[in-house]
């Protein structure tokens, strides 16, 4: 799967992203990536990652969601990020979100233009996510969340996204900070350059 979830090798979100503001009267959370794989939240192959974005002042706009069947370890809502505000998304940046299991603790980190801004550790690992039924939308939810009455397509996001990348590793430091200004080639199925590179959207069709 493109989309392959093993916090084992880790997994890393890139993307820029500027966003004017929020309007909390409308939605509490607007959605950067909601990844899922078709099962029932009771089910024990049930897995899910969602970024999302929040506009509440007490904490960073960034939240982040990883789960997987329903005895595994999993995170829920975790604030990711230090010192950034909704005001930080109002001109383009650059940010970059890891996660890996690391011993017997499953660890997140955020880079902000190629530099680590927040670095977040959860007890215990997160086991793989079943991946045979991947799917993933930028922008909004695929389905309602665990104990939530949303539907799929709620928590639009209001505002520009560029150059999205879906990594099925988690990208160390300098691999971020070397190429979050650059274009990157190659590909999961023909090329044996940046294979583990899941999903590259460039945004570069230009404005309808």
């Amino acid at each position: 799967s493109n989309l392959r979830s093993n916090f084992d090798d880790g997994v890393t979100l890139e993307f820029w992203l500027k966003k004017d503001g929020f309007d909390n009267s409308k939605t509490e959370k607007e959605v950067v990536l909601d990844v899922w794989n078709n099962y029932a939240t009771s089910s024990n192959s049930y897995g899910r990652i969602t970024l999302e974005l929040t506009g509440a002042s007490s904490v960073s706009p960034f939240i982040l969601t990883v789960q997987s069947g329903t005895t595994s370890t999993s995170i829920f809502t975790a604030s990711i990020g230090d010192n950034l505000t909704s005001t930080s998304l109002q001109s383009w940046q650059h940010y970059a979100v890891s996660m890996k299991n690391s011993g017997s603790s499953f660890v997140a980190k955020l880079y902000v233009n190629g530099k680590l801004n927040d670095t977040e550790a959860f007890s215990g690992a997160i086991s793989e996510l079943n991946s045979k039924n991947m799917m993933g939308r930028i922008g909004a939810l695929l389905t309602a969340p665990s104990g939530s009455s949303a539907v799929a397509g709620a928590g639009k996001l209001s505002g520009s996204i560029d150059e999205f990348r879906f990594w099925k590793e988690a990208r160390n430091s300098k691999l971020i900070d070397f190429n979050y200004f650059n274009n990157v080639d190659g590909g999961t199925n023909t090329d044996i350059s940046n294979t583990t590179l899941g999903v590259y959207y460039k945004f570069n069709e230009g404005i309808t």
